[in-house]
């Protein structure tokens, strides 16, 4: 029998650097069609403790269409405390009001909590990667939601959800992205 064919040449390494490797397939998830609000609540908080990692810039509007949860309303009581301490001094010097939305950090623990108390009740929150790329996504109290995420962090979005007494399954990817 003939030889095998040989092996084509590996690509150099480009100059300075190691060869790139393929991207991660990101998918954009969300929460099915008529999911319970306790699903809901544990989705949204679990995408946010999956993509926390990726999340460079993370805003919430302290705001909700319904009244807070009590749950929620320590949350938003130093949420308003925060919005109203990180007002400019021009806003505070002609006693302008501070806007709803506000911006934190996702680095910071308490910041963070924060963001995870109120995320399945307000009407904006949103996290951003470096590159200004929207990963989570919620909106008009849970009922708009998506989530870039990758496969790694869908399972961890899963986990979150059913430790929290959710459906895993209600949390369902639309489609692939290169992530």
């Amino acid at each position: 029998p003939p030889p095998p064919p040989a092996e084509p040449p590996a690509a150099p390494a480009p100059a300075g650097g190691p060869t790139p490797q393929p991207r991660t397939p990101a998918g954009r998830g969300t929460i099915a069609d008529g999911a319970a609000a306790g699903t809901v609540a544990a989705a949204c908080r679990g995408a946010l403790l999956a993509l926390r990692d990726r999340v460079a810039r993370l805003q919430v509007d302290v705001y909700s269409d319904e009244p807070w949860p009590p749950d929620a309303t320590d949350a938003v009581h130093a949420l308003d405390e925060l919005r109203r301490a990180r007002r400019g001094r021009l806003a505070r010097r002609f006693g302008w009001e501070p806007p709803i939305s506000l911006e934190l950090d996702p680095r910071d623990d308490r910041e963070l909590d924060l963001a995870l108390a109120v995320a399945p009740f307000t009407i904006c929150g949103s996290g951003f990667d470096e590159d200004g790329t929207l990963l989570w996504d919620v909106n008009d109290t849970g009922t708009s939601v998506s989530f870039l995420l990758l496969p790694h962090e869908l399972d961890a979005v899963r986990s979150h959800t059913a430790r929290s007494g959710g459906r895993p399954e209600d949390v369902v990817v639309l489609g692939d992205r290169r992530g």
